[in-house]
């Protein structure tokens, strides 16, 4: 099968950037021939992976957005392709893979908690004028055949707000490496030592870019009612740190651990002890799948696709009102129970196990097939 993959850009770090990765190279060692269209791309050597640089001007959020949906709309037209698959909201595709979820869903949730004055100005900044005009055209206008919804949560969503046909929208999950994500100390201790945190000491992980959309702040209020007076902090994601880190209690700033993202994370899950991830909206949020994968118990929110898949004090624990610390904070203290949290680690890596990327490539193929089918390819 000859596919296109419109994407504007992957970079190194990232749960739906590793994610995006190994779905790739899974498809083109079955032997598919993968074509990605985009304006920036990690370089491949497999021989059937082609990178086709598509250009866009750089000037802000909305030229760079509508730039680059024309140029990739115009590139994909100078081949033929079996199915064109788009990351990105744009006009070309066959399938639309919703992986940001539903932006108007996104704006509502914001406007929740925003001031006064940003939710107006919200409401005229031409960057999401344009991205609610490019999801309705996608989602109503029927010219796009087929739409991956990456959680339950999402596709209700979709529905919610647009009128798109229901059978439309198939639910296919994320996966996750199993090999490179599993229960195993090999990079406890020396993770440990390099945090400067000792072994009885219990490591709470925060995985995660975008600190605004995934409750960080909300997170670190929460530490002044953590009951266990050993325990540790550690925020592992790209932003403006120092802006965030004055939302926790000055008490307690030296407990909290900033690191950029590295390209092995897997050891830093290793070290962890449980995930925090309590997210204002978030369509799946992959670095859950990735610290489930590893053993980690998992605390997120309602607000997370991901809550579709976890059961609550069995393998996870969800958090009903993100914007709540004292919530926050009472799920992680019930995981300061050592026998709790070992129990619930066991169940974690079980549920893992139910979402590969081999089962998620299967069901991305099944897809395409039926769009082929409905075409009479």
């Amino acid at each position: 099968m000859k596919i296109a993959i419109i994407r504007q850009k992957f970079v190194l770090y990232g749960g739906a950037e590793q994610f995006v990765q190994g779905y790739i190279h899974q498809l083109a060692e079955a032997g598919h021939d993968i074509h990605i269209f985009a304006n920036q791309w990690t370089p491949s050597n497999h021989p059937n992976i082609h990178l086709h640089h598509v250009p866009s001007f750089k000037f802000n959020a909305f030229i760079r957005t509508l730039s680059f949906a024309w140029f990739s709309a115009r590139a994909v037209k100078k081949e033929s392709f079996d199915i064109i698959q788009s990351h990105e909201k744009t006009w070309a595709q066959d399938v639309y893979r919703a992986g940001d979820g539903c932006h108007r869903e996104w704006l509502e949730q914001r406007r929740r908690f925003l001031p006064a004055l940003k939710r107006f100005s919200l409401s005229f900044n031409p960057f999401h004028w344009l991205i609610l005009k490019l999801e309705k055209t996608m989602f109503e206008s029927g010219q796009c055949k087929k739409f991956i919804a990456i959680s339950q949560m999402v596709k209700n969503d979709i529905l919610k707000h647009y009128r798109c046909p229901q059978e439309n929208i198939s639910v296919v999950y994320n996966g996750v490496n199993l090999k490179r994500f599993h229960p195993g100390n090999e990079n406890r201790q020396s993770i440990r030592k390099e945090l400067g945190i000792t072994e009885s000491t219990v490591l709470i992980l925060f995985v995660g870019s975008g600190f605004e959309r995934k409750g960080l702040k909300h997170l670190l209020q929460a530490t002044q009612y953590l009951r266990s007076e050993d325990w540790r902090l550690v925020i592992m994601g790209k932003g403006k740190w120092n802006k965030y880190l004055q939302f926790a209690p000055k008490n307690l700033r030296s407990r909290i651990i900033h690191r950029e993202p590295v390209p092995e994370i897997e050891k830093y899950y290793s070290a962890a002890d449980l995930f925090a991830l309590p997210s204002i909206y978030e369509p799946f949020g992959n670095a859950n799948l990735e610290a489930l994968a590893t053993g980690l118990p998992v605390i997120t929110s309602r607000h997370c696709g991901a809550a579709d898949i976890i059961q609550h004090r069995l393998n996870g624990l969800i958090v009903e009102n993100p914007e709540s610390p004292k919530e926050i904070a009472d799920n992680i203290n019930t995981l300061f129970d050592p026998v709790l949290r070992q129990s619930m680690s066991q169940n974690a890596r079980t549920l893992a196990e139910q979402f590969s990327l081999e089962k998620n490539t299967r069901e991305m193929l099944k897809t395409y097939q039926e769009v082929i089918s409905s075409q009479g390819k």
